[in-house]
């Protein structure tokens, strides 16, 4: 399993823009091209207008074929139009399992 981590902030005016576009576009748009995608927080304490999204892929290859294909789309250009002055200071971090463990 690999983990994608997209991190970024927004700036304050810009929250109620971007939730709105997010769960009215960009969220169907990821239930359409089939992703295990886990989830979108904002911070209640620390930075504020922080963003953690995070997404499950079986491997990199799987992660590279899905991914390429999402930002080929069109749509998602246009969202980007929309959304992409909104975000700032945006990383994206693969991880794999550190240790193997089961949970009990």
């Amino acid at each position: 399993m690999i983990l994608l981590k997209i991190s970024y902030k927004l700036r304050a005016h810009d929250v109620v823009e971007y939730d709105r576009t997010f769960a009215q576009r960009t969220l169907p748009l990821i239930r359409e091209y089939g992703f295990r995608f886990w989830g979108i927080w904002r911070t209640i304490v620390g930075d504020a207008q922080e963003y953690l999204e995070l997404w499950e892929f079986e491997s990199i290859a799987e992660f590279d074929e899905k991914w390429r294909k999402l930002m080929a789309d069109p749509r998602l250009k246009e969202i980007f139009e929309v959304t992409g002055a909104m975000v700032e200071n945006e990383n994206l971090s693969l991880f794999e399992p550190a240790l193997q463990t089961e949970i009990q």
